[in-house]
């Protein structure tokens, strides 16, 4: 999967976690489904990485995402199968790496990353995502 810029501004990066670790649930077709039943138009993450690693597109990246309320604007939601953190695995941390930092390079590293806990009272992403990517701060540190 390569990442191609939107046309539109976006200057932040949520991560999210599946709430799932059900391996019927690891599918986009299961959290359209989903989200269809909260009253949204589709799937709210862009992306979705399934625990083999693939990435999957999930909403248009020209479409603002409906995944982290009140904070949706100027943003690109990325959500990863799981629940539990010892479940998620080495394919999905390294897809999502290798994604972030395709969004990171289109953006000059001018774009911070976050997890959905920082804006909400949950939890998620379950996952240590600041460790993952390297990050000290939202900022994606240079190569």
């Amino acid at each position: 999967m390569t990442f191609k810029k939107p046309n539109r501004i976006v200057n932040r990066v949520f991560l999210h976690c599946s709430a799932s670790d059900n391996p019927l649930h690891d599918n986009v077709k299961t959290m359209t489904e989903w989200h269809l039943q909260r009253g949204f138009t589709t799937i709210g993450y862009h992306y979705f990485i399934s625990k083999d690693g693939i990435i999957h597109t999930g909403r248009n990246i020209e479409v603002k995402p409906a995944a982290q309320e009140g904070h949706n604007t100027g943003t690109i939601a990325i959500c990863l199968h799981g629940l539990e953190k010892a479940k998620f695995t080495q394919s999905q941390f390294q897809s999502l790496k290798s994604l972030c930092k395709q969004i990171n390079d289109a953006y000059k590293g001018k774009i911070t990353f976050h997890g959905h806990c920082e804006v909400s009272n949950k939890a998620c992403p379950v996952f240590d995502y600041k460790s993952i990517l390297g990050l000290k701060t939202g900022f994606m540190p240079y190569e």
